[in-house]
């Protein structure tokens, strides 16, 4: 699984990307048929915005935004909301199969 972390509008901080990767490595866990994870971290006035894109086998694809003052929260809400749609899409899947 490969993950790509960009920071934009900000300073490149090493806590951040290794948040963002730690976060990516858990969601890994949880849903292992994830073949790749782009986080993208920009700031939009006095906002962050926290954005995915993943991508996994069996024709997943997954994207998730937040916005938020702080970057941390911002970060935690988007990897909330992508498990939520990974967790409908392998619900989904496991109906149509049964």
């Amino acid at each position: 699984m490969s993950v790509e972390v960009t920071i934009r509008h900000m300073v490149l901080s090493e806590s951040l990307q290794l948040y963002a990767q730690e976060k990516a490595d858990k969601l890994r866990e949880k849903f292992p048929s994830i073949e790749f994870i782009r986080v993208v971290l920009d700031k939009d006035g006095p906002n962050c915005v926290a954005a995915l894109s993943i991508q996994g086998g069996q024709r997943t694809s997954v994207e998730s935004t937040d916005k938020h003052t702080e970057v941390m929260t911002a970060i935690n809400a988007a990897f909330d909301k992508a498990e939520a749609q990974l967790r409908k899409n392998s619900q989904r899947r496991q109906d149509i199969r049964s």
